[in-house]
């Protein structure tokens, strides 16, 4: 048996080209749909954060600052009641909750995401990964989004200069002789 693939076909190879669709795990699906009246709410709800999350990493409120009054008016939902959805979705491990305000969050479903156990590690990961956010290009937003977590960002500053380490090599560090010889006697 063979299998053709046609490498020359526009919507394999055109990577300026956005695609219009969005990805979850089936677990999504089984546990939100096949069930009670009130989990198509939460799926309608997680539907519409997996059209928001950024591609490789499933986060929603760091490209683009996002409010839970406004997602509750996209969704038809009512304000009071988008806080206890998001929650539920939280406690079903669908979702991780970083910030309410702007909402700042991770879907767990979405395939090959790397998962971050708080706040420090998200902003650790955004600070290295400024591309992935258009942050390169977007620099007003890249200040808002660390603007609002700053008691934090200086943190996580403090400890990468604490863990950082100097390769041996490096040419910044004094040779053998230079340590045995701090004064320059031996010259």
């Amino acid at each position: 048996m063979s299998l053709n693939i046609n490498n020359k076909s526009s919507l394999v190879n055109n990577s300026n080209e956005e695609f219009n669709y969005f990805t979850l795990n089936k677990k999504v699906f089984n546990e939100l749909i096949l069930i009670p009246r009130q989990k198509n709410t939460l799926f309608q709800i997680m539907v519409h954060l997996a059209c928001k999350v950024t591609y490789k990493n499933g986060l929603v409120g760091v490209h683009s600052e996002i409010n839970k009054t406004g997602l509750a008016k996209e969704l038809g939902i009512n304000d009071g009641h988008i806080t206890r959805y998001l929650k539920q979705l939280e406690d079903l491990n669908f979702i991780k909750l970083f910030n309410t305000t702007p909402l700042v969050l991770q879907v767990l479903e979405v395939p090959q995401a790397p998962v971050f156990n708080d706040i420090k590690g998200l902003l650790l990961y955004v600070h290295m990964n400024p591309q992935q956010f258009n942050f390169h290009r977007n620099l007003s937003r890249k200040t808002a989004f660390f603007e609002t977590f700053k008691e934090y960002n200086s943190q996580i500053l403090v400890d990468k200069i604490k863990n950082a380490e100097v390769p041996e090599d490096h040419p910044s560090n004094p040779t053998i002789e230079e340590i045995e010889d701090i004064f320059g006697f031996k010259k």
